[in-house]
């Protein structure tokens, strides 16, 4: 405005060291009027003066222009997002880390501070407490957000440091979800050693044709123990972004090895059908582990009729399938049937959901994918999908 240019160079003419010129300075129609105080610096030749802007002449003065500089050139190379908020919840300063987590409109220079509810609550514990803020973590829609800040003073804006800890948290959630899945997988076989252990010491060692039989079950689970190991091994590298090695294998060995190994209820059928040329692309002790988790949950759930395992070609794909006639799956269940210990109960059942999570981890490390659906006439179908070996030849 031409009548403020004039009265802002009167004052300056007029200026003398000791007396400070307070002026308003209006920058468009609706903004809020700054409030300029103009000193001329004592003894200075030439002649220096100080420029100071605030909004509210009764409030704290913000940083001069040449601080706001330093601060922002200092917290543009900074890894979090920064907000520096004045008493009235207004941003002083909002680097671009700040923008990208909790939007442009929410911190916007000058503007009052319009994050998420939950962070203008930590934002105003910073302003009217003078006390720093412990990292605190927060869920915002879809990111987890580590939370922490430094308590404003008479002379200093109040920090609010944000980080996106959505990747570690995510990843640390999933390892703990994968070890109490591992340590479940693992009780089976150990169970198995420690029961016919206790039969041959019980006397079954004293009978020749007992003693064998035991020493077979021991055997048999010795070998699921060691298969389980690699398999929780392998994937446990894989969760921490190492490449999965992806071989031949050939279908019928591995579905017929299962079957030997499952104890299904007395009066429970479990067929195989696989022809002996079927092969795929998978880790051999990974692929051999999810059958069996998928074959001993189909166990646990029939009581009676017949638990099928079948696989066959598809064009570039093979599918492999475990049916049973147990009390099936509800569809609203459905989505979330491979969830870490997610589990349905059935009948005073223990509910699915023992072996899925590690079988549903296995099946994507070695880039196939696993579906389940109602078996016609009752039960519950497990599908498993891998790459054909014999195509890819």
């Amino acid at each position: 405005m031409l009548d403020e240019r004039r009265a802002f160079r009167t004052a300056v003419r007029r200026l003398e060291p000791g007396s400070p010129a307070q002026l308003e300075l209006h920058v468009g129609p609706d903004a809020e009027p700054w409030h300029v105080t103009v000193a001329a610096v004592p003894r200075s030749s030439p002649r220096t003066l100080t420029v100071t802007f605030h909004r509210d002449p009764s409030g704290p003065l913000p940083q001069p222009r040449s601080e706001t500089r330093r601060l922002q050139y200092f917290m543009l190379r900074f890894p979090y997002a920064v907000v520096a908020l004045r008493p009235d919840m207004r941003v002083l300063f909002a680097n671009a880390r700040a923008r990208t987590v909790l939007g442009s409109d929410a911190v916007r220079t000058g503007a009052p501070f319009t994050a998420p509810a939950l962070v203008r609550a930590l934002a105003a514990r910073l302003v009217n407490i003078p006390a720093p803020l412990s990292p605190t973590l927060l869920d915002l829609d879809d990111r987890t957000v580590r939370v922490s800040g430094i308590a404003a003073t008479a002379d200093d804006p109040a920090l609010l440091l944000l980080e996106d800890v959505t990747e570690q948290y995510r990843r640390d959630r999933v390892m703990h979800e994968f070890l109490r899945n591992a340590a479940h997988q693992l009780r089976t076989p150990l169970a198995g050693i420690a029961s016919a252990v206790e039969t041959l010491q019980s006397g079954a060692k004293e009978v020749p044709e007992h003693r064998d039989r035991f020493l077979a079950h021991i055997e048999t689970h010795a070998d699921r123990l060691s298969r389980l190991t690699r398999g929780l091994l392998t994937l446990a590298r894989f969760q921490a972004g190492e490449r999965v090695a992806i071989d031949l294998v050939e279908l019928a060995p591995v579905l017929e090895r299962v079957a030997a190994e499952a104890s299904p209820a007395d009066g429970v059928e479990l067929l195989v059908r696989c022809r002996p040329d079927v092969a795929v692309l998978a880790a051999p002790d990974l692929l051999q582990e999810t059958i069996a988790s998928l074959v001993d949950n189909a166990v646990a759930h029939t009581r009676e009729g017949s638990i099928r395992v079948a696989a066959h070609e598809e064009g570039p794909e093979v599918s492999i399938a475990v049916a049973d006639n147990g009390p099936g799956v509800l569809p609203e269940f459905r989505e979330r049937i491979f969830e870490p210990f997610f589990r349905v109960a059935h009948d005073g059942s223990d509910g699915y959901g023992l072996g899925l999570a590690i079988a549903a981890r296995a099946v994507q490390a070695m880039g196939g994918r696993i579906e389940v659906e109602a078996t016609p006439g009752g039960g519950t179908t497990f599908s498993v999908t891998l790459r054909s070996a014999v195509a890819d030849r």
